[in-house]
This record gives structure tokens, sequence and C-alpha cells, in this order.
């Protein structure tokens, strides 16, 4: 007897872990429709951009503006990535897009990553959300991998485009295409990405306010931008300040032109 409502309730526990799961996939596959074009259109046209970015390189003389910038003091030039990137089509093409790709598109993943879960809070939708078979860690893991699936997807989008109007290009197949660098420099960025939108994601927990979040999130990212770009300007006692920064431990430069080093 016993043996049969331990059965019993293991049967139910397993309906019950399995209804959560697929509820789980099914809540991700819903905002990935809902967010479908959105995908679309900031991946294209960041790819667009970076098209636009790799055919002015053609017509660049790179070495000239190394030797511009070689007049420039040294600390300028650090900021830069050094006059190697400068003179390499890789470096400039990296300095134009994936250091400053936190302006692109990390504002509208913070204030997606933000509105998540507040909407549901602002719009009143969380209690039936909740009331589906799903646990709270499952709903809260559903937008957190929807968020990474976002990311990864825009981000994808823009490094395939880029990587064919590299294909294309006289001055990057002279330089040589390096498909396992760039495969390299793609996680970097999806990860760099992942965690400025996470910082925003645990505002909005406490907040449960999109524009409260919103506003904190990037608040938070001009503010990790500048100690994480600036503290060489600090005094050393506080240098070290630099360590809580995302934007420290984040350097494409590294992937794509000194991977060999």
């Amino acid at each position: 007897m016993k043996e049969r409502k331990y059965r019993n309730r293991r049967g139910r526990n397993g309906k019950k872990d399995s209804g959560s799961s697929k509820r789980f996939f099914s809540s991700v596959k819903e905002l990935i429709l809902e967010k479908k074009f959105m995908i679309l259109i900031l991946g294209g046209g960041i790819g667009l951009l970076s098209f636009f970015i790799i055919s002015m390189i053609e017509d660049m003389d790179l070495q000239s503006i190394q030797d511009i910038f070689s007049a420039f003091p040294e600390g300028m030039i650090d900021f830069f990535g050094g006059l190697a990137v400068l003179a390499n089509p890789y470096g400039y093409w990296t300095m134009e897009m994936l250091s400053f790709i936190w302006l692109y598109a990390g504002i509208l993943f913070i204030f997606t990553a933000s509105s998540l879960l507040s909407q549901e809070v602002e719009n009143k939708t969380i209690d039936l959300s909740l009331s589906k078979p799903i646990s709270r860690y499952n709903f809260l893991g559903s937008k957190i991998t929807f968020l990474y699936i976002f990311i990864m997807a825009i981000i994808g989008i823009f490094f395939l485009i880029t990587l064919g109007s590299m294909a294309a290009s006289s001055v990057f197949r002279a330089e040589g295409i390096f498909l396992e660098r760039f495969l390299a420099a793609y996680f970097s960025v999806v990860l760099f990405l992942g965690a400025l939108a996470m910082v925003a994601k645990f505002f909005s927990t406490i907040f449960l306010s999109t524009k409260k979040s919103v506003a904190v999130g990037v608040m938070v990212l001009f503010i990790m931008f500048f100690l994480g770009e600036f503290y060489i300007y600090m005094d050393e006692v506080i240098q070290g300040i630099k360590y809580i920064s995302i934007f420290h431990y984040y350097n494409p430069v590294d992937y794509l032109i000194y991977a060999d080093s």
C-alpha cells in the first residue's frame, strides 16, 4: 500500500516536472517569436553599419592614420588599443564596431532585460503567468534564457553579415580571414553584452518598474565604462576599482589582433 502511494506521488511529481519543463521551453519560444522582427532588424542594421565600415576601410590609407596617431600622447593611443590596431584593417574595424557595441546594441539590451519582468508587473499579467504549470525559478530562468538567445541571434546576424563583407573585401582577404578568431570574438561580445543585460535584469527585480530599471541600468553602464576605460587617470590608490567594471574584462582586440602573441 505504501509502495503504491509512493508510486502515485512520484508519478504526479514527474508529470508536474514535465509540465513545468514544457512550459519553460514554451515561454522561451513565445518570447523569441514575439521579438523575431526586432532580432532581424537590429542584427541587420548593425550588420549594414559594419558593411559600411568595411567598405570605408577599402579606401583608407591605414599607414597614414598610424603616422598621424603616432604624434598623439601615449595614453590616448593606448585608449584606442595601440598603433598596431590602427594600422590593421581588423584593428580599425574592431575599434569602430566592437569597442562601441555597447552603444550600438547594449542600451537596447538593457531596455529589453529591464522590461522582461517589470512589464508583466506593470501590465498585471505576472499572476497569470505564474498560475500556469511553471515554477518561479523556471519562469525567471526562461526570461534569462531568452535574453541570451536574443543577444546571440542579433550578434550572430551582425557577425555573419560582417564575415561576408570581409570575404568580399580585397583588403581583408589580403590580411587573411580568420574564422577561429572571429568565433572567439563573437563569444566575447555575447558574454560582454549578456553581462551588461544581467546587471539590468538584476535591477528590474528590485524596482519592478521599466523606467526606473532602464534609468539605473544605463547609468550603471556609463559608470562602468568610465571606470573600465579611464581608471589610468585616477590616483594609483584607487585604480583597483577597475575590477568591478565589466568593461575591464572586455577587449576584443586580444582575439582579432593579438591572438598569436
